[in-house]
């Protein structure tokens, strides 16, 4: 545990971060493997991020946290917005030392693009991944963080994968948590080159996929 809060639903039997440190786990899976990646291998100074699963935020206020780009642009979808006061029990922008960030990116506006910073602009959209519309060689990076293949099969397929994979530039990445062998074929039949990398405590392997 790194004292970092996770939230469970209910309905779903399922958390919406790791109970082995919700911190620990977007650090690695998101932020080593995919954000800090995909910088290493580029010299660009922006960068365009689609999320799948907004959920408590934690995937963009770590993004804020660890960019030096000069801009990042955030698009992020979410059908169901956790309540105001879950949201508060939150203590990511504590632990990270961006409180008043944290509650900026849950108090601004959904549908419209909001400047969070000089150096990060949020667009949170209400909507499913799957009835959403996706600029075409748009995004340099996915956070694909969706509930379960069990609990949300709706989102794993290899038409959604393949609507995303469109959207994403030539040498884009996606991280996902999610190592399934199911869902190994259906990124790689929609186009993707995939590999499996070690994962956060409570997780053997997480897969990351290159549009190449």
């Amino acid at each position: 545990m790194d004292g970092s809060s996770t939230i469970r639903r209910k309905d779903l039997f399922e958390t919406y971060h790791s109970v082995f440190g919700a911190l620990t786990e977007t650090n690695l899976i998101y932020m080593d493997y995919a954000f800090k990646h995909w910088c290493t291998q580029n010299n660009s100074i922006k960068a365009n991020i689609l999320e799948i699963g907004f959920g408590t935020g934690l995937n963009a206020i770590a993004t804020m946290k660890h960019s030096s780009l000069s801009h990042v642009l955030y698009h992020t979808i979410e059908p169901f917005p956790l309540s105001t006061d879950i949201i508060h029990k939150l203590n990511y922008g504590k632990l990270l030392g961006m409180e008043k960030e944290f509650e900026s990116i849950h108090s601004c506006p959904w549908e419209k693009e909001e400047r969070i910073s000089p150096h990060f602009t949020i667009r949170k959209q209400q909507s499913t991944a799957q009835n959403t519309d996706y600029h075409d060689d748009f995004y340099d990076i996915v956070y694909f963080d969706a509930f379960s293949p069990d609990n949300e099969p709706e989102l794993w397929t290899e038409s959604l994968f393949s609507k995303i994979y469109t959207s994403m530039r030539t040498g884009a990445v996606l991280t996902t948590y999610c190592c399934k062998g199911t869902v190994k074929r259906l990124l790689k039949g929609s186009g993707f080159e995939i590999e499996k990398l070690n994962g956060p405590k409570g997780k053997r392997e997480v897969l990351r996929a290159i549009k190449p």
